[in-house]
């Protein structure tokens, strides 16, 4: 019979050229054959340079768990090729060739026993985005990081998963990917990517979304570490958790309070590291989106369930005011020009945000015994480094929407300022709070260094 679904040379090993034998699932996501995986034991991984055997493999680390075990649907993929297709790599004879019927059968039987292995062994849907184990079993992203969250273990054979970050930042399993892609162009599984239920990547109207309370402002861009230990809190982060086809992870919608009222606008959290610690859960977290409450519903004392709009950033206004005169509605390069204007007013204060920052941050140019050098240097050197080491690289003044968080975030603000510049909704408006901040600090700093050198002086007199 002829290979219908291409599995011949879906099957075929990357680094020997031959049908697979033993087949193992790298992190890079290729397959190959046992005896071409080069380390033989988790020790010898440990202490040799392991050097992946997939020739086009850019991948520059590989993830081992303490075992890596032959990868079970691709074993049993190969298992059906051998039966069903015995000579699949020869072209078909004439005879074959003829006998439509015999080859629609013998497919028929082909896609009957591959379709059931190419579910998820959590939610048994088509697998989406597959991800091997090391322990070689094969799920959808969003399901294997949600059993990371929920037991720490694959729920097929119990082992323990690998790192949430890990996970999450795997490459899929090329293989079953492409077997999958091929029967859905056969018609005979269904082509869609499975939209989430909650944060789909098509609706910024978002109905029925449990809401996380975190106790503090997050904003779009900054990295925070949640440390979950209150058997509530626990409940409350465990029935918030929110897989997202929009964001292609696990997300919160968190707001920063819920009494003595709940806060109108929050942002949405993607997981990117979950540590268990006895009954506690240590969670990393980056602002991704804000959101807009429109209502909400407590169901019980842990549990907030609200309608929100997403406040993506390319859908929302870049001023609040209306421009005087501004160009009627049909003069096309009118606007487009009052657009640039806008945008490069919006890069300019940018650049000055940036400025000040690396002004807060220069070395002290006084003389070492001086007490300017104790205030000269607002912050230091030292302390923009500490904030690049935490949040990231310093962005680019044609980002200014990055550099609105990013300096909020660096900056000494209160939580107030910080939910203040939350729920301002265009980006020129941000940025001027931004500057109102940074003018604020200034003056204020100028002040407290007026009055050190006044004491430091009348001091000096009257000791002499």
């Amino acid at each position: 019979m002829t290979d219908r679904f291409n599995l011949t040379q879906s099957l075929t090993c990357v680094a020997c050229g031959d049908i697979l034998v033993d087949p193992i699932t790298l992190s890079c996501g290729y397959t190959v054959c046992s005896h071409c995986f080069p380390v033989t034991s988790p020790t010898s991984i440990k202490k040799s340079v392991f050097r992946c055997p997939v020739p086009h493999c850019d991948s520059p680390k590989h993830l081992f768990g303490p075992e890596l075990l032959a990868d079970s649907t691709v074993s049993e993929l190969v298992n059906i090729l051998r039966s069903y297709l015995p000579n699949c790599s020869l072209p078909p004879s004439p005879s074959e060739s003829m006998d439509n019927n015999n080859n629609k059968n013998s497919n028929d039987l082909v896609s009957n026993a591959v379709i059931p292995l190419l579910k998820c062994h959590s939610c048994s849907s088509p697998v989406v985005d597959p991800i091997t184990t090391p322990c070689g079993h094969t799920f959808c992203r969003l399901c294997i990081l949600q059993s990371k969250v929920d037991t720490d273990q694959c729920i097929t054979c119990y082992r323990p998963l690998p790192k949430f970050s890990n996970l999450l930042a795997q490459s899929p399993n090329y293989l079953i990917s492409r077997i999958v892609k091929d029967f859905q162009l056969s018609g005979l599984l269904p082509c869609n990517t499975r939209e989430t239920p909650l944060l789909d990547s098509v609706q910024l109207q978002q109905h029925n979304v449990p809401l996380f309370i975190s106790g503090t402002v997050i904003l779009p861009g900054q990295s925070f570490r949640l440390p979950i230990y209150a058997p509530n809190h626990l409940h409350m982060f465990r029935n918030s958790l929110i897989p997202s086809s929009r964001y292609n992870g696990l997300c919160l919608a968190s707001v920063h309070r819920s009494r003595p009222q709940v806060a109108q606008f929050g942002t949405i959290l993607q997981i990117i590291g979950v540590e268990h610690r006895n009954d506690a859960i240590i969670v990393d977290v980056v602002g991704v989106d804000r959101f807009k409450l429109e209502n909400h519903t407590e169901e019980d004392e842990t549990t907030l369930v609200a309608d929100f709009e997403i406040l993506h950033e390319a859908s929302i206004r870049q001023l609040s005011i209306e421009i005087p005169n501004s160009p009627p509605a049909d003069d096309y390069l009118g606007l487009q020009k009052q657009q640039e204007q806008v945008s490069q007013y919006a890069v300019d204060l940018a650049e000055s945000i940036l400025l000040f920052i690396h002004h807060l941050s220069e070395q002290s140019k006084m003389p070492a015994g001086s007490l300017h050098t104790q205030t000269a240097g607002l912050l230091g050197p030292l302390w923009l480094e500490s904030m690049k080491s935490l949040h990231g690289p310093m962005p680019s003044k044609l980002n200014p929407t990055a550099v609105c968080w990013w300096a909020a975030v660096i900056l000494p603000v209160s939580h107030t300022d910080l939910y203040l510049l939350l729920r301002t909704i265009p980006i020129i408006d941000r940025l001027e709070l931004v500057i109102s901040w940074m003018q604020n600090l200034q003056s204020q700093w100028e002040r407290c260094r007026s009055t050190a050198i006044h004491a430091f002086s009348q001091v000096a007199q009257q000791q002499q």
